[in-house]
């Protein structure tokens, strides 16, 4: 009692002093003032934890005492949950609290989320069609593929993913997303009638490109085999020369024709075959749905099998027979036709060795080869709006596993043919290039211009390549000539009953300014030629092989041809030809000749083997 009571006392002294300044000057004016002693007492603060419904911690906080504590958390929704955060619970999965409590001690919550599967849906987008109801179901659900929709004169083909030119739906379908299909169609087709129009279409007259005038048989081009000389031991009379007859690029075109026609012959079986063809096929297709097109059966020796899947219908006749030339074999004849394009294809095969596949359009045909084990070829031709026609010729043959390959290229216009190549069988390593020019006409052989390029020896220059260019005409082409005679052992001529032997001429002067001083201005050669007779035995045509004497001259000297003849070989010459021909022949030259060597090589032996392909099999 007594402690307190000085205490008491001792706060009042204080009090008085304070208010008295504590010391200072009396005299000043004091205001009254008084100070109030405060004890504080701390508030507690608690630790709150959350996590979220797995027992994963999420976070803490710190909060005092009578504070309702919170936690911002958000489950993220996935592509097959929806999440909502229903509150907190005081243990992992138990009740819901209707709300957090305010602080008294450290406390833990757990987060009570709820998920719902989330649902999809599948739209059919039918376009003109008919309509599909669209389906909606929980992701990962199934849907089977639904009632097709129809449309007037169409064909429903399936359906497509995300667009109309996306990929095909596969089913069933799993839903993980909405998703849009689109209806696909064919134009509906008459099957039958479709049938019909490839088996009346598919024929093709490998000559129907080709003048009657360059076809073996044209009666102003035969001869008579009496009229080919046997030899030129003897003088032979220019005038009993033929000047018809095709050289070695127009022979290419006619032996790659004559060769497809064996081929050709064996569609006759096609023939045989296609009413009875088209009939059980009708039969086969009025009971069966419209949408199936594929029937077998066998009539007499063929298997007959006809497939449609909306894009090419196909006909393939298999069967055993034997074939000119190539004797007995199993053959197959697969035909087929495209509906986008209407190109029609015919894939002929006659045992292992010997295949042609050809397609044909409107105005154009190619077909590529493979014969007797031993040569294989490419060969197309089309015709403009004009009708001029264009060509193009490949051929490999190997023998003694050496392939020798050689090409060709033609034009045909109302004028002239033109055929220009590198084939030349009587000339060991021929490299070079030949352009050949015939009267459509009437068939009649112009001449030809070569290109050869070969290494010269220049001296101080060392080897340089030249390039040549001849022209080259029959004997008969210019006035002057009457006969001649061909020395085979020492490799000379004799013209018009001269002792002497025929000369020629060196173009001259220097080598070093002119590569061409040492060539020959002009000179006559042997050149191969091939004319057809009539063989009245087989009812056929028989083509002969034979070497005609031909003039040549390089073109820059051709002006001063007939002064270097006299001058060389006293004998008075001119050329006949016409102005506009020899014009034609040298435009073509000039501006074909390098189309010819730059696209040569293009059709490869493999090429053609890949576009024949393998046998067809449906």
């Amino acid at each position: 009692m007594k402690k307190l009571l000085f205490l008491a006392v001792l706060v009042l002294s204080l009090v008085l002093v304070t208010a008295c300044g504590g010391g200072g000057d009396p005299a000043e004016t004091t205001t009254a003032a008084t100070t109030t002693a405060v004890t504080t007492t701390a508030v507690p603060r608690y630790t709150v934890t959350f996590y979220d419904e797995a027992g994963t911690l999420l976070g803490t906080s710190t909060v005092q005492q009578g504070t309702v504590p919170s936690y911002s958390y958000e489950k993220a929704d996935t592509a097959e949950w929806d999440y909502t955060l229903d509150g907190w619970s005081l243990t992992q999965g138990g009740d819901v609290l209707a709300s957090l409590p305010t602080a008294t001690a450290d406390a833990s919550y757990y987060a009570v989320v709820s998920a719902v599967k989330r649902t999809y849906t599948v739209t059919f987008n039918t376009g003109d069609g008919s309509a599909v109801s669209p389906i909606t179901k929980e992701y990962g659900s199934t849907v089977t593929a639904p009632t097709a929709p129809t449309l007037a004169n169409h064909r429903f083909v399936g359906w497509v993913v995300g667009s109309p030119s996306g990929d095909a739906a596969e089913w069933p379908l799993t839903l993980t997303e909405n998703v849009t299909l689109y209806a696909v169609y064919n134009e509906q087709i008459n099957i039958k009638a479709l049938l019909s129009t490839l088996l009346s279409g598919y024929r093709l007259d490998p000559y129907s490109y080709i003048p009657e005038s360059m076809r073996p048989g044209f009666s102003a081009t035969l001869i008579d085999r009496s009229d080919l000389p046997e030899s030129y031991v003897t003088a032979v009379n220019i005038a009993d020369i033929p000047t018809v007859g095709y050289g070695e690029q127009w022979n290419m075109v006619i032996e790659n024709l004559s060769e497809s026609q064996v081929f050709f012959n064996a569609l006759s079986a096609v023939e045989a075959v296609s009413a009875a063809a088209i009939g059980a096929f009708n039969n086969y297709f009025d009971a069966n749905p419209a949408d199936t097109a594929h029937h077998e059966f066998t009539h007499g020796i063929y298997d007959v099998t006809v497939d449609f899947d909306g894009e090419v219908i196909y006909f393939v006749l298999e069967y055993t027979a034997t074939f000119p030339v190539v004797g007995e074999q199993t053959a197959q004849i697969a035909l087929s036709m495209e509906m986008e394009s209407g190109e029609k294809a015919v894939r002929i095969q006659l045992g292992a060795a010997n295949v042609l596949r050809y397609t044909v359009l409107e105005d154009s045909y190619t077909f590529a080869i493979s014969y007797l084990g031993a040569r294989s070829a490419y060969f197309s031709v089309e015709r403009d709006a004009d009708g001029n026609v264009e060509g193009h010729i490949s051929e490999h043959l190997t023998v003694s596993q050496v392939t020798v390959s050689s090409a060709a290229d033609f034009y045909i216009s109302e004028d002239y043919v033109i055929a220009v190549g590198n084939k030349a069988d009587g000339l060991v390593g021929f490299q070079n290039t030949i352009c050949e020019i015939y009267d459509a006409a009437t068939g009649a052989f112009l001449g030809y211009e070569v290109r050869e390029s070969r290494e010269v020896s220049i001296p101080l220059l060392g080897t340089i390549g030249v390039t040549f260019n001849t022209l080259w005409f029959d004997l008969a082409d210019f006035d002057g000539f009457s006969s001649v005679r061909y020395d085979a052992d020492n490799k000379l001529f004799y013209v018009n009953g001269a002792s002497d032997a025929w000369e020629s001429e060196n173009v001259g002067g220097n080598i070093i300014t002119n590569h061409k001083a040492q060539s020959r201005r002009f000179d006559i050669e042997l050149r191969t030629r091939y004319f057809y007779v009539y063989d009245a035995t087989t009812e056929d045509y028989v083509k002969i092989k034979a070497e005609i004497p031909m003039l040549f001259v390089q073109e820059e000297n051709y002006e001063t041809l007939a002064d270097d003849i006299a001058d060389k070989n006293n004998v008075t010459v001119s050329h006949n030809a016409d102005a506009a021909d020899l014009t034609a022949l040298k435009d073509a030259y000039a501006t074909l000749v390098d189309t010819f060597i730059a696209n040569k090589d293009t059709m490869t032996a493999d090429r053609i083997i890949a576009l024949i392909g393998d046998k067809i099999v449906i």
